[in-house]
Parts: structure tokens; sequence; C-alpha cells
């Protein structure tokens, strides 16, 4: 192959514009030329009046100093028009006018669909795992979890500090949507005293029994970590908890949140608990020197697959080696939850 194209797709992880350095470099160094598309999906489609908002010729002076940065300058964003066949037939038309014949697709599990459709059209096309989530199976990290996981962290480190001075619980939400990677990999390094992920059943009665053991065992301050998407597997009947205490009447109609939950627990537990939402805190920075060391391996390693015209596959890290595996097993495959790390997270809290 002469030319190929890059685009990163969905959320933004750090460690992305790592990635694309990597491939610019090493296409570069192969005597390929590289297309970096704008705002995923999007920039393929050409919609666009003025070109250069869709697409751009990147360099190797282009991506000097982009390693560090967080984010990606190819900037992202989600297409639904890009679900649609014709559009997609659209897309390929539009990157072999521009001479392309291949397209690696940087993000998370809705990135590697788009890829495996165009793959499947015909248009070789190789995915990266970008996303904080850490959710996709076949690799043993996404690139931005490690950076996204050190930054919860950080934050919790000094949460826990005022936490202890005011003799209060926090409730911390983490990102992860239905993955509980980060929530347990980050109670467990900042002794959390419990966790609720989305894989696991939890009630609010439980937390506050807990809650109430540690205070009785001296615990000045308590810490909570909540995975944004664990409120599917909570088991109380929170209107009832509510209709039961005076103090809750007001959040009977109100949508769970972790506001709301801080309040039962309040309630439940008789310890004074605050609601910290992270948020998109985790998805911006610095990348990690972890994530910078493995956008490099990976953006090198789908330019070669490329150049050697193996496409359909995403390229993932296991066991410290880098592997090649068929979207067709990636797709729609979750990692399952971690049971030994979630029970280790309880034993250690005591």
């Amino acid at each position: 192959m002469n030319r190929i194209g890059v685009l990163t797709s969905g959320g933004d992880a750090p460690g992305m514009n790592a990635a694309i350095r990597a491939i610019v470099r090493s296409a570069g160094h192969f005597d390929m030329s590289v297309v970096g598309f704008k705002r995923g999906y999007n920039g393929p489609l050409m919609r666009e009046e003025n070109p250069s908002n869709d697409y751009e010729i990147l360099t190797s002076r282009q991506v000097s100093n982009t390693v560090h940065r967080g984010g990606t300058f190819l900037m992202t964003a989600r297409s639904r028009e890009f679900l649609e066949v014709k559009n997609q037939e659209k897309a390929i038309q539009n990157m072999r006018t521009l001479g392309l014949e291949g397209l690696i697709a940087i993000g998370g599990d809705g990135t590697f669909g788009g890829a495996h459709d165009l793959n499947e059209l015909g248009f070789p096309t190789i995915g990266l795992p970008g996303t904080i989530d850490n959710d996709l199976a076949y690799t043993d990290f996404t690139l931005g979890y490690d950076t996204a996981l050190n930054t919860a962290c950080e934050c919790i480190n000094r949460i826990r500090e005022t936490s202890d001075s005011h003799e209060r619980a926090s409730l911390i939400t983490v990102m992860g949507r239905n993955c509980g990677e980060i929530a347990i990999n980050t109670a467990l390094a900042c002794g959390a005293e419990f966790v609720m992920v989305p894989e696991a059943k939890w009630s609010c009665e439980q937390i506050a029994d807990r809650m109430k053991w540690g205070r009785l065992n001296g615990k000045r301050s308590t810490i909570l970590i909540l995975a944004e998407g664990a409120y599917k597997s909570l088991t109380s009947d929170v209107n009832a908890i509510c209709s039961e205490h005076e103090k809750l009447h007001k959040y009977i109609s109100e949508q769970m949140n972790a506001s709301k939950l801080a309040a039962i627990l309040e309630v439940l537990s008789g310890q004074e608990t605050r609601a910290t939402v992270l948020g998109y805190i985790q998805r911006g920075g610095s990348p990690s020197a972890l994530d910078r060391v493995l956008a490099g391996r990976m953006g090198d390693r789908a330019v070669q697959a490329l150049r050697a015209n193996r496409g359909g596959v995403g390229i993932g890290i296991h066991e410290n080696k880098l592997v090649e595996v068929p979207f067709k097993e990636i797709i729609g495959t979750h990692r399952p939850l971690n049971k030994e790390l979630l029970e280790l997270v309880s034993r250690l809290a005591k």
C-alpha cells in the first residue's frame, strides 16, 4: 500500500495522538503517506464545503510534539449516518478517490463496528482500541485506560484527605459505562471501603451497614467508588426507602443519581456523605508513559498489518505481546467481571 487513512471515533482517550504520531512516522519509514480524517467517520463522508474540514495529509512534522498531548487533534465524533450501507459505500468511494488503500480506525466497540463494515465491503481496515473503559475483552489494555485510572486515583487521594478531616463518607462516581474495570481498580488502588459496578448486584442497605461497621471499628472516613453504569445492578427499593424516611421524601420522584444515593446512604448509615462525579476529567490530560508506549507499539503494528494487506483485525496486547484479532471475534464481546479483584477490595477494606 502507498497511502492509508487514520481517524479517531467515539469518545476521546489519552494516547490517541501518540497512536496517530506512530502511524504517520511508521508509514513514512515505509514510504507510505497518511491522510487524517476529522471528526471520526464523518471525515470520509466529506460533507463539508471546505475539504480541509474533512481531511488533511499528515506529515512527520505535523505530528511533532503530539505524543504527550491528550485528546485527539483529528477531533472525534459519532456518526449515525455511517450505519447505513449506502454511506459506507460513499465513504469508500471518497477514500479511493484520494488514493487510499486502507484505513486505521482508533476507538471503542462502536468504532470497531464501523471498521468491520468497511472491511466487509472490501476496504482493508484495522482497529486500534482507544477507550478509557478497557471494556474490549480481546486486549489486556486499551489506549487511555491507564491514564484514566491514574487520574481517578489522584483525584480520590485528594478527596480522601478532606473526607478524613471532616470524618465523612465520599461517594465518587467514575466513568466506564457498563464496565467496572476503572471502578474496581481505582477502589483497589485507593483503598476504598466499597465499590459498586454494573456486573455485580449491590444494595443501599448493604453499603450502609458496611459504613456503620467501619465507624464502629474506628474509621474516620469512608470512600465509596461508584461506576457510572452501576445503578442497573442496584437491588434496593429506593422509593420505599425514601418514603420511609422523612429526610428523603424530596427524593421520591427524582431519578437515581449520585446526590440521591449519597443522601440515602447518609440517612441509613448516620455518617455524613458527599457525592463527587469525576466526569470528563478522566478522559483528558497527558497520557501516561504506559499509554504512550502502547500507542507507539500498536500504531506501528497497524501500519505493518496494512502494508502486508492484513485487514479486518483489531490490534491488541496480551501478556505484553501484540496480537491481531478478527473483528468478528471482537464486536459485541465485553470484558467479564474480575470477581477476584472485586472480592479483594472487600477483604482489604476491613
